[in-house]
């Protein structure tokens, strides 16, 4: 894998590939169909316009120049971690954790109960839950009830 992935700075020009990746591997990841309602990709690519960029790293296929995965982390929060669906189980996720885990002390996430792939994946990297609750409606306007909204925060520290 090494060889063939770049990981970067995130770039502007990036932001409708960015954009693609992030909502297929969320809809996949939280099991329904993909939300293609234009309101709705309109409304996800305002809010990815509204972040700061300097918090964005991308993982890209290096012959292709093709972006294959992202982690936004602001301080010791990982805010978003995907991959694309057709990248995943690859170690692309490890090496992103890897960075973060290089870089901090201790790092905490966040990821919806549902996804249990995620579950497993950063309780395989040592991280332990520290709280559950929910997310709100108003941040998740994919969710049709409260259950899709329950919420693990995972924590990790070096020791």
């Amino acid at each position: 894998m090494k060889e063939k992935i770049v990981f970067a700075d995130y770039e502007k020009h990036q932001e409708l590939e960015l954009l693609r990746l992030w909502r297929k591997s969320f809809h996949q990841a939280v099991g329904m169909e993909e939300d293609l309602r234009e309101e709705g990709i309109k409304e996800h690519l305002g809010f990815l316009q509204s972040l700061n960029p300097d918090f964005i790293r991308v993982a890209l296929e290096k012959t292709t120049n093709q972006l294959i995965g992202f982690m936004r982390k602001e301080g010791s929060v990982i805010k978003d971690l995907f991959v694309h669906v057709e990248h995943q189980r690859k170690g692309l996720g490890s090496k992103f954790i890897q960075q973060a885990k290089e870089e901090n002390d201790s790092l905490s996430l966040s990821t919806f109960e549902i996804n249990k792939g995620a579950q497993r994946f950063y309780e395989f990297h040592d991280f332990v839950v520290a709280e559950r609750g929910f997310a709100s409606f108003e941040d998740n306007p994919w969710a049709t009830k409260k259950e899709q909204l329950a919420d693990l925060t995972y924590e990790w520290s070096r020791s």
